[in-house]
This record gives structure tokens, C-alpha cells and sequence, in this order.
């Protein structure tokens, strides 16, 4: 990933969707030393997420060793709670009334066999 291709929006995603250090670092899933990445954007992103992760955590943490970042993932993570919407009722009870016409579809089928 270069800078120009960085899109601002997804950043605030990412950050809002993993609250914490040890969060993103789970996501990110990276594997050994940042000097690795691609692109020198890319590697400074890595050092950043880690940096924030250790003084979130108190203590050093590595990309190698998930148990040092794992005491931030066992906070329960509770997802943004949205109210909700009349699109998203409608498309619930359309689910609903569908699986209930299949599964008559579906009876009346299997009693017209033993008929």
C-alpha cells in the first residue's frame, strides 16, 4: 500500500471497527520484523499500530509473540449498537414470510407423496 492509495475513510473504519492496539494487531496478522513490508509507508504504518499497541499495553509487544498483546483482546468487544431501521425490519419479516412459503411449499409436497 503506497500513501496516495491510503483512502481516509477506510482508515476511520479500521480504527472505529478495532477500538484498541491489540485489536488491530490481531487484524493486521502481521508476521516478523516491520523492515519486512513492501513499502517504507507500509512499514512505518506497522511500527505505528505496534507502537500504540505498547503504550496502550504498558509493556513492549512483538508481531512474533500474540500473548504479548492478547491481555488487550480478552476485553469483551462490544460492537456500535444502531437503532433499528424500517429498511432493515422489512427485510427481516421478507426473510421470514419466504423461509415460512418454503417450508409449506415444502409440507404440502411431502404429504402429497403419502397421498
Amino acid at each position: 500500500m503506497n500513501e496516495e492509495d491510503r483512502d481516509a475513510d477506510e482508515t476511520a473504519a479500521f480504527e472505529l471497527r478495532y477500538v484498541s492496539g491489540g485489536w488491530r494487531m490481531k487484524a493486521l496478522a502481521w508476521r516478523g520484523p516491520e523492515a519486512m513490508a513492501a513499502t517504507a509507508f507500509a512499514e512505518g504504518q506497522l511500527v505505528s499500530v505496534r507502537n500504540a499497541c505498547a503504550e496502550e499495553m504498558g509493556h513492549p509487544v512483538d508481531w512474533d509473540d500474540p500473548a504479548s498483546y492478547r491481555d488487550d483482546l480478552e476485553e469483551k468487544y462490544e460492537a456500535p449498537s444502531e437503532s433499528w431501521t424500517v429498511g432493515a425490519v422489512l427485510a427481516g419479516v421478507g426473510c421470514l414470510v419466504g423461509a415460512l412459503a418454503f417450508l409449506a411449499i415444502w409440507v404440502h409436497g411431502v404429504v402429497a407423496l403419502f397421498d
